[in-house]
């Protein structure tokens, strides 16, 4: 019987220490709550995101010298939908960028074009899981007519302790996606722009 060299033994376990390990960052709902400090922005707004984006995986540093991958606007979609919601008036969403017939029937005022930025690491070396995670929104705000309005971005942080990972090895990617979300929410009702 033929046992691997060492060498093939080594490349090997590179190869699977390689491996991204699939995670699901959706932030629950739930914890997307309306600011009852602050009155919603009385308009109705549009938002894009392509679906070359809803696509896109992304693969940050895990534990252990392991990856983590992960879909930002896939995964987060649903929870920036309700955060505009607690923001502004209508929100909907637009097939293209220049969805006429949403853009006929809606009588938005502006449309919103976020992009989203994450990225991990972890104090743990023992665990492929990300104990820190960072989730940057950037809103474009624009008028019907491509008029940019407003820009507001907003990072969030997540940490979560082995323990928790082992229940919930996504917990520290969704509590950074929440996070942002709150503080894009806070940043888009203070822009005076927006009200005028």
């Amino acid at each position: 019987m033929k046992f691997p060299s060492l060498g093939a033994a080594f490349g090997f376990a590179a190869l699977l220490s390689a491996c991204a390990h699939p995670m699901v960052i959706s932030p629950d709902i739930v914890h997307i709550v309306p600011d009852s400090s602050t009155k919603p922005i009385p308009k109705n707004v549009g938002f894009y995101i392509s679906e070359d984006k809803r696509a896109l995986e992304v693969t940050t540093p895990g534990g252990g010298g392991d990856k983590v991958s992960y879909h930002p606007y896939a995964d987060t979609e649903t929870a920036f939908y309700k955060m505009l919601s607690n923001v502004f008036l209508n929100v909907t969403v637009l097939k293209t960028a220049n969805d006429s017939e949403a853009l006929g029937r809606g009588q938005l005022s502006f449309i919103i074009i976020p992009d989203f930025r994450a990225d991990s690491s972890s104090s743990g070396i023992a665990t492929w899981m990300a104990t820190d995670f960072s989730f940057e929104i950037t809103c474009s705000v624009r008028t019907l007519d491509g008029t940019q309005v407003a820009v507001e971005s907003a990072t969030g942080h997540g940490k979560a302790e082995l323990g928790e990972l082992i229940k919930d090895f996504s917990l520290s990617g969704k509590r950074a996606a929440e996070d942002a979300l709150l503080k894009t929410q806070r940043a888009l009702l203070g822009d005076a722009k927006l009200r005028n």
